[in-house]
């Protein structure tokens, strides 16, 4: 074993499986298995599936795997049409059916991609009313992503699958690889960062260790999902070169390295039809030159039609939105159109074949199954080291941090994610935990187990702008679990024609110089009795309505506020309706008895006299969420006026942003110590203090570019960002490789992230200097820990093809390897560069190519953070 993997394996907590840790020598027991494959008749897909197994469970697995394909032509024939139909769609929210009399179980599935979601019914969305349905809540994959390490993935499968089997799980649906082009895209904190090389090097352990526990991984959402506007509708159009150098790799690989069972199709259409029964992404590609044996299936109620879904190879419908699941596509349709000769029954036995495979591959017939394992402190120890290693620290400037917790007795902590909570919200991926750790119970818990007596200060600054209503006084909920306002738009003043409805996080609209008739509701309940005063401020026409008693209507001049004074009871809830109607914006705020909230002078002098200033700030899942892309990529709230007043009073206020997706930072020059933490799970805000008093090295590096303006990044630049096509015009210049292109300076590249450690970076070699083709390239260098505290560099490998046909990134990531020193020792990384890698994908060839000639390696500490390079020939 090298120094870097004996590192590694140091770093990994004890709650790390043995099938994991076994996975450091993936390559022997893939050899291995290859003699089983020869005897057995498996094929090479399923020998990916033993590569994260001890070898008692790899021959139990090689057993099971070897019959899968007999025991499928064994139970084929034995089926009757109207039984095959039935396996191709739903029978519940979250099933397919049985087939008893063949001892064909019903399939059950289930979000989400960081936790398995609280039960459903059976047939409606509401929740199933179970006690025992708690589950591990995990970092969000985007900390998985920020850790630049396959151990986290691992470890993260590893949770997910346990708890699934746990809770009668067959598939999960998760991992998502979906790339963050958009900064405002809702599902961003879903998936694993804007690089296809980093996602397709992270996807591949997560569902290898989802599977070694007898579930299907399901990797979503196939394909080019990156924007929740119009997601159902959208049509997307990138061009051949661009879908396949980015938006396909990490599903590839998923199909190719890791044998994934399921994929999940995406909303959107794909060059005019939806992207479930798209000929070329799922015949052509994934099927066809992938070679993929597993199910596609699709997500709850998408735009699908019977014949071009079953003849372009979708295999599962779920969740459409019609009265009965015969009335599904693929149901009594299909049916009739197999009898009618229009669909050939080969289509359908191959959906069938697909279903079984995956069936049988997870065990479902099997007596042995495993029978997982669900909210153990193992996978609680396992979610604050994934948390922990993926928070990255953006800057440090004058040593701020770690801050000393021997010297510290009095704290001030700040912000609106200080003592928020984000498990149950975003969408699909809401888990019902036991517990969640805030930055503020983790500050509190972190003294007390050390018996120190520790003043720590909590308050809410108040903006000296007119704030909308805070939400913590919602009870309206919008589906995906986050308290909203619900937004609806008329074409008419009598609002009698209903043109279209969404939700907003607060009450507050910008029509943005277009005439609207828009209807802002909620229910609110008050936590004090009292009078209460009701604030307008707007420019047009209002009207407010309190339990439908109207209480204002009249028109509004921003330079005078409107007040309405009501008596309102703790605890009872009241409909809150604003109408508004004109072009420019309208705000609804109040008064309550005894503010929520402290006063400027109140938290300033708190921030001059505090040992120690925290500012939790960011995001919540009222921004990032499913269905919902963001307005813009500001702070909400007036967070940037109250972070710009906090470090003009102490400049060594930490900002700790919590949150999925890219935001403006105007006073990012002023701080001087800023986090990126995430959401991070249930043990969020253990990992966060772990990370602030050092007791935790942070070893985070971005996956994401961090814009300073949304006017910077590509879709809105290009002016590619709409709700009926998006033409990916940016190309291959997603993220880093765009502002490399344009020359545009972002607030903080891509990869990048500190330690309280220093690196240094020398002795680069290649093993060779010209690789020939159908050959390799082998790139090592010398890390060194030149401080004095242990920790963690993660090593970036990028490439430039110095002269080429067609326009190529200045850098495109190609490796990375993340390596655990102590005080003052070197140790080794190394990168393997193969032939795919040095390719662009040819339109004219339709398949992979690389040009003879001078190719580039640089390793840095992030994309902008060059330490060493060194050139190398390509020879065909």
């Amino acid at each position: 074993m090298t120094m870097k993997h004996r590192h590694k394996m140091k770093a990994l907590t004890k709650g790390i499986k043995h099938a994991l840790v076994v996975s450091l020598s993936a390559s022997m027991l893939i050899s291995t298995s290859s003699s089983f494959a020869q005897s057995d008749g498996m094929n090479t897909n399923q020998i990916h599936a033993l590569s994260v197994l001890s070898q008692s469970e790899q021959q139990r697995l090689q057993t099971r795997l070897s019959k899968v394909e007999a025991e499928i032509e064994r139970l084929l024939p034995q089926l009757t049409l109207e039984e095959k139909v039935s396996l191709v769609h739903a029978g519940g929210k979250f099933h397919i059916p049985a087939i008893e009399r063949l001892n064909i179980h019903e399939m059950w599935m289930s979000d989400g991609p960081h936790g398995v979601r609280y039960e459903i019914d059976r047939n409606s969305w509401a929740p199933a009313g179970w006690t025992n349905d708690y589950s591990t809540y995990l970092p969000p994959l985007t900390a998985v992503a920020a850790s630049w390490d396959p151990n986290m993935a691992s470890l993260h499968g590893n949770v997910l699958g346990a708890e699934a089997r746990h809770r009668n799980k067959d598939l999960i649906l998760g991992p998502g690889v979906n790339l963050a082009r958009l900064p405002l895209y809702g599902r961003n904190f879903e998936y694993m960062g804007e690089d296809p090389y980093l996602a397709a090097a992270l996807v591949v352990p997560t569902v290898k260790a989802i599977q070694a526990n007898d579930v299907g991984a399901t990797v979503k959402h196939y394909a080019l999902n990156t924007q929740e506007l119009n997601r159902t509708g959208v049509n997307a159009k990138p061009d051949e070169r661009t879908l396949r150098e980015v938006y396909l790799p990490a599903f590839e690989a998923a199909v190719k390295e890791a044998n994934v069972y399921a994929i999940m199709g995406a909303y959107n259409e794909f060059r005019g039809t939806n992207a479930n029964q798209s000929h070329h992404l799922i015949k052509t590609i994934l099927k066809g030159e992938w070679g993929y044996e597993g199910v596609l299936l699709t997500d709850w109620n998408v735009d699908i039609n019977t014949y071009d879904a079953a003849m372009n190879g979708l295999d599962i419908e779920m969740g459409t939105d019609v009265a009965s699941y015969d009335e599904y596509f693929l149901a009594t349709p299909l049916l009739n159109m197999i009898k009618a000769g229009k669909v050939p029954e080969s289509e359908l036995d191959d959906k069938v074949r697909r279903i079984l495979r995956v069936q049988l591959s997870i065990g479902m017939m099997d007596k042995q199954r495993l029978s997982g394992e669900r909210n153990t402190q193992a996978h609680r120890n396992d979610a604050r080291t994934i948390a922990t290693n993926g928070v990255v620290l953006l800057k440090n400037d004058g040593k701020v941090l770690p801050l000393d917790a021997q010297k510290v007795s009095n704290i001030l902590v700040l912000g609106p994610n200080a003592d928020k909570r984000h498990g149950f919200g975003g969408g699909s991926s809401e888990v019902k935990a036991l517990y969640e750790i805030s930055p503020l119970d983790g500050l509190k818990a972190k003294f007390k187990q050390a018996g120190k007596n520790v003043n720590i200060q909590h308050v809410r600054p108040a903006s000296s702008q007119f704030m909308p209503i805070p939400n913590d006084y919602l009870t309206t909920r919008h589906w995906t679990g986050t308290p909203s306002w619900q937004i609806n738009y008329y074409a008419d003043k009598q609002l009698n024609q209903l043109t279209s409805e969404s939700w907003i996080a607060d009450p507050q609209f910008d029509a943005k110089n277009q005439p609207q008739n828009v209807e802002i509701k909620a229910n609110i309940k008050p936590v004090e009795s009292g009078k209460h005063t009701l604030k307008i401020l707007a420019d047009g026409d209002v009207s407010l309505a309190v339990n439908d008693k109207i209480l204002v209507n009249k028109k509004a001049n921003p330079a005078n506020i409107i007040e309405y004074v009501i008596d309102l009871t703790a605890d009872e809830t009241y409909a809150i309706r604003l109408i508004y109607q004109g072009q420019q914006q309208v705000t609804l705020g109040w008064e309550t008895p005894n503010s929520l909230y402290n006063d400027e002078a109140e938290y300033l002098a708190a921030a001059q006299n505090a040992d120690a200033v925290l500012y939790f700030g960011g995001l919540s899942h009222a921004d990032d969420r499913e269905s919902i892309d963001r307005p813009d990529m500001k702070l909400p709230g007036q967070q940037d006026e109250i972070i710009n007043k906090l470090l003009a009073v102490n400049p060594n206020t930490v900002v700790f942003i919590i949150g999925g997706s890219a935001v403006e930072m105007p006073w990012a020059d002023k701080a001087n110590a800023i986090a990126w933490g995430w959401y991070g799970g249930m043990e969020a805000g253990h990992a966060y203090s772990d990370i602030l008093f050092g007791d935790a090295n942070p070893n985070g590096k971005m996956p994401i570019t961090l814009p300073k303006s949304l006017q910077d990044t590509a879709p809105i630049a290009l002016n590619d960002y709409n709700e009926t096509e998006s033409l990916y015009s940016e190309g291959v210049f997603i993220g880093y490789r765009w502002f490399e292109q344009q020359k545009i300076a972002p607030a903080f590249p891509f990869g990048h992230g500190l330690s309280y450690s220093q690196f240094s970076y020398d002795n680069i070699k290649l093993s060779k200097s010209t690789m020939a083709e159908g050959g390799t390239m082998t790139i090592t260098a010398d890390i060194t820990n030149t401080s004095g505290i242990d920790g963690a560099e993660v090593a970036q490998l990028y490439l430039h093809d110095v002269k080429a046909s067609v326009s190529r990134p200045q850098k495109e990531l190609k490796g990375f390897d993340k390596i655990w020193l102590k005080a003052g020792e070197t140790g080794q990384v190394s990168f393997t560069l193969t032939q795919r890698d040095l390719s662009f994908w040819d339109i004219n060839s339709n398949d992979w190519l690389a040009e003879a000639g001078k190719f580039t390696v640089m390793l840095g500490s992030s994309v902008e953070d060059i330490r060493l390079q060194k050139s190398f020939n390509y020879q065909k």
